[in-house]
């Protein structure tokens, strides 16, 4: 025998395992990135319990890989950015995958290690009972939650587009810019939506069929549905050129006056326009009790002294204000710094009640200069009127978020229900907080109302934040409203 042929044999070991783990690596790879569109748009069961079953065993290191990048990135300011992360995930991933192949080759391949066809056959029947006493205990244990009487999803938003550049006041509209942005495509084809024709009524009618739907299991839900302004130029004029979505007022009261029973309208009023009195005045007399400001797309600064006279004005006519917080990924924007919840002051001291939408929260993969919700949690210590809501932070980005708010004494009371509807809800990112069986249950919803309520209730937030915004813009709780179909 030749010298060299034990050191071929040897290379020849390493390398099968590690052939074998980079396949493994990318199968796992790609089975979890289908898992996560999966759960986006609602999959069949019997392709979520494979591609979990596969993550869980034979993809463990991949996945454990992933998962421990995922905890760590964002916390420091080098680790940041999306790209990065899935290049570093997968570089973790892949050395896991690698390291326990190679150990558990060795291992099997050694002769002191020899496994009989008897002890293997013992090994697969107690796996067998094993395998059944646990799918027992997971149905007996699986939690069967008391739906709250009154759900109002206090973040839901109202979308067409006739063309761009809109008419001003009259017509939606979606700039070349959105529809380039990855969240257009998404959403389009999560609600189904033509790729022509009439976008207005077609998002309109996926909206109400699927708040129907809620309604047979929750007879009492309705929906805060929000308007979107455009930017303004200086003079106060519309910036088509600069602005990206826009639904006018006016379509929003006409949408909830068709469906009175299902809608509470939430205009948009940006108050650099030039006629943010009249239009005010106009939403107010229409039945307005809320309006929302987007500082980051509608490059406004919250803490700008001009607004003082909106905000008193606003208070003046107990009209409640929601604005955006935190950072904002599915349209191009000015600046994240107009996220900042502490922006919202000059608002709070005119005597305005404040939503801070998305609780100034942030993407797991911003950087930690953008965590504005350390900012928001201390300003509620102080201020009685200021609220946040859980928009978005159902979603695939935000898994952080909201295990924080419920942790926190001070935002966890002062958190309204909200969904910010049609962006989805994502289960699988839960996992490690959510019973197998609601898990399995969330990623095959395919109604993102219900999707977004029944994830956010099984991970623990309190039965009164669902009706919470009753309470915020003084409804009565106890009114019935039946559909009128």
């Amino acid at each position: 025998m030749s010298p060299q042929q034990p050191g071929r044999r040897a290379a020849g070991g390493w390398r099968r395992p590690v052939l074998a783990a980079v396949v493994t690596n990318l199968l796992t790879l790609g089975i979890g990135s289908a898992l996560l569109v999966g759960a986006t748009f609602g999959l069949a069961k019997a392709y979520a319990v494979l591609g979990l079953l596969w993550l869980s065993t034979i993809g463990l290191p991949t996945t454990l890989g992933v998962v421990g990048v995922a905890t760590l990135w964002g916390r420091v300011p080098l680790l940041s950015g999306m790209a990065g992360f899935c290049v570093v995930a997968a570089l973790a991933g892949l050395a896991l995958q690698v390291l326990v192949f190679i150990l558990a080759w060795r291992w099997l391949r050694s002769p002191e290690r020899a496994i009989p066809a008897a002890t293997w056959l013992r090994a697969v029947a107690a796996g067998g009972v094993l395998g059944s006493l646990g799918a027992a205990w997971l149905w007996i244990t699986q939690p069967r939650p008391t739906d709250p009487a009154v759900v109002i999803d206090g973040h839901a938003h109202l979308f067409g587009d006739a063309g761009w550049p809109p008419r001003h006041n009259l017509s939606c509209g979606l700039s070349p810019s959105q529809k380039a942005n990855a969240s257009y495509v998404v959403l389009t084809r999560l609600l189904g939506l033509p790729e022509s024709g009439d976008l207005d009524e077609a998002y309109i009618q996926a909206l109400v069929t699927q708040v129907r739907e809620t309604r047979k299991v929750i007879p009492r839900f309705r929906v805060i549905l929000l308007a979107q302004d455009c930017r303004y130029t200086p003079q106060g004029d519309p910036d088509w050129i600069n602005s990206t979505a826009y639904v006018p007022n006016e379509h929003l009261f006409r949408v909830v006056q068709r469906y009175p029973n299902l809608f509470i309208p939430c205009p948009s009023i940006n108050p650099q326009r030039k006629d943010w009195e009249a239009e005010l005045t106009n939403c107010v007399a229409q039945g307005a009790r809320v309006l929302k400001i987007h500082p980051p797309t509608q490059a406004v600064d919250p803490s700008d002294p001009r607004f003082r006279a909106f905000y008193r004005k606003c208070a003046q006519s107990g009209v409640r204000i929601m604005v955006h917080t935190g950072t904002e990924h599915s349209a191009p924007i000015a600046s994240q710094r107009l996220g900042d919840p502490r922006l919202l002051n000059l608002a709070l001291s005119e005597g305005c009640t404040v939503v801070a939408a998305h609780s100034a929260t942030r993407a797991f993969f911003d950087p930690p200069a953008e965590d504005y919700f350390r900012f928001l949690e201390e300003m509620m210590r102080g201020q009685p009127r200021l609220y946040g809501d859980t928009a978005v932070l159902g979603s695939l980005p935000r898994w952080r978020c909201l295990p924080d708010i419920l942790s926190s004494s001070a935002a966890r009371p002062r958190t309204l229900y909200g969904s910010d509807w049609p962006f989805p809800a994502n289960a699988l990112v839960f996992w490690n907080r959510l019973h197998p069986l609601k898990l399995l249950n969330l990623m095959t919803e395919k109604n993102l109302f219900l999707r977004d309520f029944r994830l956010k209730q099984a991970l623990g937030l309190p039965p009164e934040s669902f009706a919470l915004a009753a309470d915020v813009l003084a409804l009565d709780r106890e009114a019935e409203f039946p559909d009128r179909q």
